[in-house]
């Protein structure tokens, strides 16, 4: 179960296996001359979609509210602040700033990129 959690909550590893989906999809439908499989392996992208935008209840943290610091009159969630104050920057930070990235960005992407392989890959068989 570790393994699987790991995976789940690696913005990395999501990702490279999201890669790997897109080229099976590809590779199976070139081989069988068939662009389902290629709709079929976008359902899992979208899958994989979901397990991005899902990713603080993996980690069990929620996104923190930022808050205007009086030091340097930046959020306590931007790097550039604790780089003002000559502070290292807190792993909770890293973390906080890894599910911002996947629950922002790399989630709605990567089931957009599912989404439309799910729905329109098919129509490649009429080339």
């Amino acid at each position: 179960m570790t393994f699987l959690r790991r995976m789940l909550e690696s913005n990395h590893g999501l990702l490279c296996l999201a890669g790997v989906l897109v080229f099976a999809g590809i590779t199976a439908s070139v081989w069988w001359h068939d662009f389902m499989w290629l709709a079929r392996f976008g359902s899992l992208l979208v899958a994989i979609g979901v397990a991005l935008l899902a990713r603080t209840s993996f980690t069990g943290q929620d996104l923190r509210v930022g808050i205007k610091m009086a030091d340097t009159g930046l959020s306590q969630l931007d790097p550039e602040h604790y780089r003002r104050l000559g502070e290292p920057m807190p792993d909770w930070l890293v973390r906080e700033l890894r599910d911002r990235l996947a629950v922002g960005l790399l989630g709605p992407l990567v089931s957009a990129l599912g989404t439309l392989l799910w729905g329109f890959a098919d129509l490649l068989n009429r080339l």
